[in-house]
Formats: structure tokens, C-alpha cells, sequence
């Protein structure tokens, strides 16, 4: 089929180079259903040349594309797809909310969570501030914004709140059901069918869920919490997609800026009824880390309102344009791993025995299945 921006390849791509498999073909790739592996061709195109160098045909496994330099150049160096764009910067959000949960189990020691997300959205909220007012111009992007802020909210502080009680390696393992929920969404409410592959995934993410919660400590309710967080959180993302494709792209930015005054509200109603007292403290000296009722933990607070909260919904939002929310879901596959890598890095968390890691590695390859095997 004719890639978009560039021209059909004629030799079936038996000559083709790939990154990290040197000598496949997109056919073998394409056999083995690897949807994880975002694989560039760099297609020598002997016919044509651009300042005495081959052109070079720059293509994903669906065949986007368009024309580079050199066949050794880096992806930097080159044009690549915007749907390979959308898949880089949805890893860049993938490793951020990977940080999430050591970030969130070492700032909440001496804060209430809806406290610290209190601070956390309201300072995210003033960043995007500048939108809000576009935002109120354009009555469109009003409930799209409520609808994908509610659901952030939930997953956001049901997280916060997990992290009390739970480890935090065991709730990175425990929040990626996330990524067997949004396939069966799409089934159930969108306008793909539910396949077998995805019923198998999600019994083996169940059993594994039992085997991590029979494992190490005893459960708790930051497990329960773990869970319900990961299930708001596909509803996110179905949703996310749902709205950035309708809207278009003048309505993002607006949309966001609704989204995260909205969980900034929605943290302060928390507060009310969990901290009274530290939430009237708190605005009574908002700039102090000095109360005596309540100390801030400043790094951690902006590290998560800018970089988790800012960047992470506005790249979500940018690459759900491109790619679809499954696509979306199977690049949180690695958000456990990386999320227990950085438990055992800054906290010195070791997961409980092999039966946990028995559990921990059946949820992972739960997330694979419903994209490998045959639909």
C-alpha cells in the first residue's frame, strides 16, 4: 500500500533496515503481530538522490512516512510520522507517571493527599490559565473538559490515597489493569468489538492481581484504591481519545486548562471532608511550608503539578490525535516496570517473593496478549 508523504515499496522490503532487527522484514514483523515494536524501515531508494546521498523512505510498520537524508541518521536527524510522534511523546508521559508513585509515597510522609493535591492542581491550573479564559469563549470544550477532568480526578487522588498503605512497586503492578480496561471499553461503549484475546488478558491481569495481593505484605485498602485507580484512569484515556479527535486542535489547550481547574476543585471538596483544618491553614499562608499544620514538600509538589500534571495531559491529548487509546494503552504496558525499577532505586522496595513476581509478571504479559494473539 502507498505510505502517506512517500512512494510504494517496490522490492516488498527484503532490502529494508530496521532498527534492533537487522535482517527482518516488515512481512515477518507483520506475521508475528508485534504491535508493541514501533519499528522504522529506512528504505534505500536507489532512483532518486538529494545532494548526492540516497532518499530515504522514513515509514512505521502501517507504512506513515515521509522522506529523509540518510539511512544512518538518528530519528532526530529526520522527518518521522505524527503518528510516531504521538507515540514518542506518549512514552515520555509513560515514564512520568511511572515517577508517580515513588514521588507521591515519599511527599505524602507528613501531608494529607488531598492536601497535596490540592496544591498540585491549583498550581497546574495556574499554568494553564492563560486558556481558561478561550476556554470560557468556547462553549464546546465545557463538558469535553468537566467529563475528562472527572475522570483524571479520580484516578489522580484514588492513587494519592492508595499510596498510604500500599507500596509503591506493588500499586505500579496493581494500576496496570489500566491497559486491560480501556480494550474492553472499546468494545463495550466504542465501536470495536471485544475479541477473545481480550477476555484471555483480562482473566490472566485478575490472576495475577490475586497472586501480588497474596504475596509480601498483607492487603490493604491501598490495594482497593490501586485497582479503582487504574480503572478510572482507562476510562481517561478512552474518553481523552474520544474528545481530542471530535474537538480539533484549537480546543486542547481550553479543554486541558477546564480538565485540571476541575481536579483542582474536586482535591479542594476532598480536603473539605478529610482536613478541614489543614485545608483553612493552608490558605490562610498558601506560599509557607512553615505552618504547623501543614508542611509542603515543595520539590515534589511542582515536579508533579508541571511536569506529571502539565506535560502529561497536554501530550496525552496532543498524541491521542494520532494514535488510538489501545495504541495508547499498550505503551503504558512498561509503566509497572519502570514504576517498580524506580521503588527499588530511590526507596529500596523489593517485591514480595516469586509468588508476587509470578503475579507481577502476568499482569505484564496480560497486556501483551490481547495485542498478540490472532483477534
Amino acid at each position: 500500500m502507498p505510505e502517506k508523504g512517500g512512494r510504494e515499496d517496490e522490492r516488498g522490503g527484503e532490502d529494508g533496515f530496521f532498527f534492533g532487527l537487522v535482517g527482518k522484514t516488515k512481512a515477518d514483523l507483520t506475521a508475528k503481530q508485534l504491535p508493541l515494536l514501533r519499528v522504522i524501515e529506512l528504505d534505500a531508494q536507489p532512483n532518486s538522490k538529494i545532494g548526492g546521498s540516497r532518499k530515504i523512505a522514513i515509514k512505521d510498520h502501517e507504512g506513515y512516512g515521509i522522506n529523509g537524508k540518510n539511512a544512518l541518521e538518528t530519528l532526530g536527524q529526520v522527518g518521522i510520522s505524527s503518528r510516531v510522534k504521538g507515540l514518542l511523546l506518549l512514552n515520555l508521559v509513560m515514564i512520568a507517571c511511572s515517577s508517580t508513585f515513588v514521588v507521591l509515597k515519599d511527599g505524602q510522609k507528613n501531608i494529607d493527599p488531598f492536601i497535596f493535591s490540592t496544591v498540585r492542581f491549583l498550581l497546574a491550573a495556574l499554568a494553564f490559565s492563560p486558556f481558561l479564559g478561550k476556554a470560557m469563549q468556547q462553549p464546546k470544550v465545557h463538558l469535553p473538559g468537566l467529563e475528562v477532568g472527572f475522570w483524571a480526578a479520580g484516578g489522580y487522588l484514588t492513587q494519592s490515597v492508595s499510596l498510604l498503605t500500599t507500596d509503591a512497586s506493588r500499586g505500579a503492578f496493581l494500576s496496570a489493569f489500566t491497559v486491560v480496561v480501556v480494550p474492553l471499553l472499546e468494545g463495550t461503549f466504542g465501536s470495536n468489538k471485544i475479541k477473545r484475546a481480550h477476555w484471555i488478558a483480562a482473566v490472566m491481569s485478575l490472576v495475577g492481581v490475586m497472586l501480588i495481593e497474596d504475596s509480601g505484605t498483607p492487603a490493604s485498602w491501598g490495594d482497593f484504591w490501586s485497582f479503582a485507580s487504574a480503572v478510572l484512569f482507562g476510562v481517561q484515556i478512552f474518553r481523552t481519545e474520544h474528545w481530542s479527535k471530535r474537538l480539533g486542535s484549537n480546543a486542547f489547550m481550553p479543554m486541558i486548562s477546564i480538565s485540571i481547574a476541575f481536579i483542582a476543585l474536586l482535591s479542594i471538596v476532598g480536603a473539605i471532608f478529610t482536613n478541614p483544618v489543614e485545608l483553612v491553614s493552608l490558605f490562610m499562608r498558601p506560599f509557607s511550608d512553615l505552618s504547623e499544620s501543614v508542611s509542603l514538600p515543595w520539590v515534589e509538589i511542582l515536579y508533579m503539578a508541571f511536569f506529571v500534571t502539565n506535560f502529561g495531559l497536554w501530550a496525552e491529548v496532543i498524541a491521542l490525535q494520532y494514535i488510538n487509546s489501545t495504541e495508547a494503552a499498550i505503551v503504558y504496558t512498561l509503566e509497572p516496570v519502570f514504576g517498580a525499577g524506580f521503588a527499588w532505586l530511590f526507596l529500596g522496595e523489593h517485591f514480595g517473593g516469586w509468588v508476587g513476581w509470578l503475579g507481577a509478571i502476568l499482569v505484564t504479559v496480560s497486556q501483551l496478549v490481547s495485542f498478540v494473539l490472532p483477534k
